[in-house]
Protein backbone atom coordinates (compact mmCIF):
# COMPACT_ATOMS: atom_id res chain seq x y z
CA UNK A 1 0.00 0.00 0.00
CA UNK A 2 2.21 2.68 1.00
CA UNK A 3 5.13 1.39 -1.88
CA UNK A 4 2.12 1.99 -4.41
CA UNK A 5 1.48 5.17 -2.96
CA UNK A 6 4.48 6.79 -3.06
CA UNK A 7 5.41 5.57 -6.51
CA UNK A 8 1.95 7.81 -7.11
CA UNK A 9 4.20 10.31 -5.12
CA UNK A 10 6.89 10.04 -7.21
CA UNK A 11 4.97 10.48 -10.83
CA UNK A 12 3.67 13.92 -9.30
CA UNK A 13 -0.14 12.44 -8.81
CA UNK A 14 -0.32 13.92 -5.25
CA UNK A 15 -3.76 13.64 -5.27
CA UNK A 16 -3.53 10.01 -6.21
CA UNK A 17 -0.86 9.60 -3.62
CA UNK A 18 -2.77 10.70 -0.28
CA UNK A 19 -6.65 9.13 -1.90
CA UNK A 20 -4.60 5.73 -1.96
CA UNK A 21 -3.04 6.25 1.90
CA UNK A 22 -6.41 7.38 2.92
CA UNK A 23 -8.38 4.86 1.42
CA UNK A 24 -6.68 1.97 2.07
CA UNK A 25 -5.81 3.21 6.13
CA UNK A 26 -9.83 3.81 6.36
CA UNK A 27 -10.11 -0.08 5.00
CA UNK A 28 -7.86 -1.68 7.78
CA UNK A 29 -9.58 0.62 10.54
CA UNK A 30 -13.04 -0.84 9.38
CA UNK A 31 -11.68 -4.01 9.28
CA UNK A 32 -10.58 -4.02 12.41
CA UNK A 33 -13.85 -2.31 13.52
CA UNK A 34 -16.10 -5.53 12.23
CA UNK A 35 -13.57 -7.99 13.78
CA UNK A 36 -14.09 -6.31 17.39
CA UNK A 37 -17.48 -6.12 16.54
CA UNK A 38 -18.37 -9.19 15.22
CA UNK A 39 -15.85 -11.27 17.94
CA UNK A 40 -17.71 -9.44 20.88
CA UNK A 41 -15.80 -8.14 24.06
CA UNK A 42 -14.10 -11.58 25.38
CA UNK A 43 -11.50 -11.49 27.88
CA UNK A 44 -8.50 -13.30 26.81
CA UNK A 45 -5.72 -15.35 29.28
CA UNK A 46 -2.04 -13.68 28.72
CA UNK A 47 0.56 -16.79 28.90
CA UNK A 48 4.11 -16.55 29.85
CA UNK A 49 6.74 -15.48 27.55
CA UNK A 50 9.31 -18.44 26.28
CA UNK A 51 12.61 -17.93 28.09
CA UNK A 52 14.34 -17.15 24.28
CA UNK A 53 11.42 -15.33 22.76
CA UNK A 54 13.76 -12.17 23.23
CA UNK A 55 16.83 -13.43 21.66
CA UNK A 56 15.41 -15.10 18.80
CA UNK A 57 13.46 -12.27 17.55
CA UNK A 58 16.28 -10.12 17.65
CA UNK A 59 18.32 -12.99 15.77
CA UNK A 60 15.43 -12.66 13.25
CA UNK A 61 15.50 -8.59 12.67
CA UNK A 62 18.72 -9.08 11.98
CA UNK A 63 18.35 -11.55 9.33
CA UNK A 64 15.90 -10.06 8.36
CA UNK A 65 18.07 -6.39 7.96
CA UNK A 66 21.07 -8.65 6.28
CA UNK A 67 18.51 -9.89 3.61
CA UNK A 68 17.68 -6.65 2.63
CA UNK A 69 20.94 -5.11 2.39
CA UNK A 70 22.06 -8.16 0.45
CA UNK A 71 19.33 -7.50 -1.83
CA UNK A 72 19.78 -3.75 -1.88
CA UNK A 73 23.58 -3.79 -2.88
CA UNK A 74 24.48 -2.90 -6.45
CA UNK A 75 20.83 -1.51 -7.28
CA UNK A 76 20.59 0.46 -10.02
CA UNK A 77 17.39 2.63 -11.23
CA UNK A 78 17.05 3.72 -14.44
CA UNK A 79 15.06 6.83 -15.60
CA UNK A 80 11.68 6.68 -16.76
CA UNK A 81 10.65 7.54 -20.64
CA UNK A 82 9.92 10.60 -21.14
CA UNK A 83 6.10 11.35 -21.24
CA UNK A 84 3.68 14.35 -20.44
CA UNK A 85 2.91 14.00 -16.52
CA UNK A 86 1.34 17.67 -16.53
CA UNK A 87 -2.25 16.12 -16.71
CA UNK A 88 -1.43 13.11 -14.79
CA UNK A 89 -2.41 12.38 -11.24
CA UNK A 90 -4.74 16.03 -11.13
CA UNK A 91 -8.68 15.81 -10.30
CA UNK A 92 -9.25 16.80 -13.61
CA UNK A 93 -7.88 13.84 -15.28
CA UNK A 94 -9.01 11.30 -12.45
CA UNK A 95 -12.57 12.91 -13.25
CA UNK A 96 -12.62 12.24 -16.50
CA UNK A 97 -10.82 8.82 -16.73
CA UNK A 98 -13.57 7.58 -13.43
CA UNK A 99 -16.57 8.80 -15.13
CA UNK A 100 -15.72 7.70 -18.67
CA UNK A 101 -13.31 4.69 -19.01
CA UNK A 102 -13.50 3.10 -15.60
CA UNK A 103 -17.35 4.16 -15.09
CA UNK A 104 -18.75 0.64 -14.92
CA UNK A 105 -15.74 -0.91 -12.37
CA UNK A 106 -16.62 2.08 -10.31
CA UNK A 107 -20.32 1.26 -10.15
CA UNK A 108 -19.69 -2.62 -9.76
CA UNK A 109 -17.62 -1.64 -6.88
CA UNK A 110 -19.89 0.78 -5.10
CA UNK A 111 -22.65 -2.37 -5.50
CA UNK A 112 -19.84 -4.86 -3.87
CA UNK A 113 -19.41 -2.47 -1.11
CA UNK A 114 -22.75 -2.09 -0.16
CA UNK A 115 -23.20 -5.84 -0.30
CA UNK A 116 -20.57 -6.05 1.80
CA UNK A 117 -22.00 -3.70 4.02
CA UNK A 118 -25.56 -5.24 4.27
CA UNK A 119 -23.63 -9.13 4.82
CA UNK A 120 -22.11 -7.70 7.37
CA UNK A 121 -25.19 -6.21 9.57
CA UNK A 122 -27.01 -9.04 9.04
CA UNK A 123 -24.14 -11.58 10.28
CA UNK A 124 -23.84 -9.16 13.20
CA UNK A 125 -27.72 -9.68 14.38
CA UNK A 126 -28.45 -11.76 17.53
CA UNK A 127 -30.32 -14.88 17.09
CA UNK A 128 -33.78 -13.48 18.39
CA UNK A 129 -33.61 -9.86 16.87
CA UNK A 130 -36.45 -9.38 13.92
CA UNK A 131 -35.51 -6.06 13.20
Amino acid sequence: MVALSVLFLLLSAQFVFVAQVIVYAGAVMVLFLFVIALMGPAKEIGRSRLRFQTSLSALFVLALFGLLWAMLQGVQYRQPEQTDLNAFGTVQWIGVYLFTNYLYPFELTSILLLVAAIGAIYLSRKEGDER
